[in-house]
């Protein structure tokens, strides 16, 4: 039996891509193979990972979820945080993970990291076969190498989506170390984040390995079918993906048949719906819930084919809507500038009537206080006066019975004093009468 290690790191955003591409090495991975998942877990739910485990009804396999504290990651720059340019490229936090595999995979030499944008369509043994040799890492040149190599000042650039990499390498020569450090170092640098960074540090380490193992599809360009036929990874690139449009394709078609084969296949319709109402609001304006809504998986094709004829024109329309929206929210802003300034004189002027009908009532109120304070003093005095008189009286009398009371402990001791007297005569004269008896007893004898 082979054992075939295979990393992916996400949140919960991404799940539904998960599961299709596990779902995809499933069906093409042979019986001698042991698929061992291990997934680097920025916040999946339980649900999410209910879901993951139910692939072992298309062939059983090993998983381990390893959650990831993001905080570790705080420091790498997002290619969201450039400018606005990039602010509809997919690129999470999650794809940086991967720097930290050597920890979180400590007794495993090599590992495929595998995007969740990618679709395996066959074994992946001959992958897993390729020799590193002394390499860090087996990658696929990117479809963008000569640009980005040309700016970050290195020989060629890789794609990091799909990676062999040899863990015992990066443990031997800090790897992990080295790519927290030049993230840290050449924030200004960076594009696109983890991918930037592992060709800097690893450059003169990567293996190229063959194209059919990261065919690097995007879906705005005309597909080579005979690259597409026999390509074994297919890398969903770019920004449009799917799950973001709709649209007849082959490989819009075997997205969606290899999500079938998850616990998700009775919502494969509202996946389909989704994306075209994704693309409506995106290129026509609207609601992608109201879009969906009112359409039928049938319709979706139908209705693509004729907007697809007609981009340009819409993309114009939605440019003219969007400058007539912009003039409206412009008025609506003066109107409510205007209103907002004849309000703020009113709430001052209603201010200002308040507070003097409060500091009169306040007068008054304060005026009153006085008068019951006042008066409520003079009671008090009074029966200071009382209370000190009625003191006096009580002391008075309290006084005679202690006077009273002396007297009697008095003439209770002078009493007491006699009939100790009395007692000490009777007892001197029982000791006299009993020495005389006792005289008598000598005598007779």
């Amino acid at each position: 039996m082979q054992e075939y290690n295979i990393c992916y790191s996400l949140d919960t955003n991404y799940i539904e891509q998960l599961l299709t591409s596990a779902a995809s090495i499933l069906s093409n991975s042979d019986k001698l193979e042991n698929i061992n998942f291990y997934i680097l877990d920025g916040g999946l739910s339980t649900e999410d990972k209910k879901s993951f485990r139910k692939l072992k009804n298309i062939k059983d396999f090993s998983v381990k979820f390893i959650r990831v504290k993001k905080d570790d990651f705080k420091t790498c720059p997002m290619l969201k945080d450039k400018d606005e340019t990039y602010k509809g490229y997919h690129v999470t936090l999650p794809t940086y993970f991967r720097f930290k595999l050597p920890d979180y995979l400590c007794d495993i030499s090599n590992v495929l990291y595998l995007d969740c944008d990618v679709i395996v369509r066959s074994s992946l043994k001959e992958l897993f076969e390729t020799p590193l040799e002394d390499c860090a890492a087996g990658m696929i040149k990117d479809v963008e190498s000569i640009k980005n190599a040309a700016r970050l000042n290195i020989p060629d650039y890789f794609n990091a989506g799909v990676m062999l990499i040899n863990l015992d390498y990066w443990r031997e020569n800090k790897i992990q170390e080295k790519l927290f450090e030049y993230a840290e170092t050449n924030k200004e640098t960076i594009l696109w984040q983890d991918q930037d960074v592992i060709n800097a540090v690893l450059n003169g380490k990567i293996k190229e390995i063959s194209n059919k193992w990261n065919y690097q599809y995007f879906l705005y360009d005309n597909i080579d079918m005979n690259d597409f036929k026999d390509c074994s990874i297919l890398h969903l690139s770019g920004r449009f993906k799917p799950w973001l449009m709709a649209f007849e394709h082959p490989v819009y078609d075997l997205y969606y048949d290899y999500l079938s084969l998850t616990d998700r296949k009775n919502e494969v319709i509202y996946y389909k719906q989704k994306a075209f109402g994704k693309f409506l609001k995106n290129n026509v304006g609207g609601s992608e819930t109201n879009v969906r809504l009112m359409i039928s998986d049938e319709d979706i094709q139908k209705v693509y084919g004729e907007l697809s004829k007609h981009y340009d024109k819409i993309k114009e329309a939605s440019e003219i809507i969007g400058r007539e929206t912009d003039e409206k929210l412009n008025k609506v802003y003066e109107n409510i500038q205007h209103n907002y300034k004849y309000t703020e004189s009113s709430v001052k002027a209603a201010e200002e009537k308040l507070l003097r009908e409060t500091d009169g009532k306040l007068g008054k109120v304060y005026e009153e206080i006085q008068n019951n304070y006042e008066y409520t003093k003079s009671i008090v005095n009074e029966s200071k006066e009382l209370l000190q008189n009625e003191n006096v009286a009580k002391f008075k009398q309290l006084d005679k019975k202690l006077t009273d009371t002396s007297k009697q402990i008095e003439d209770t001791n002078k009493l007491s004093e006699v009939k100790k007297q009395e007692t000490d005569l009777k007892i001197e004269r029982a000791r006299f009468e009993i020495e005389k008896e006792n005289a008598r007893k000598e005598e007779r004898l």
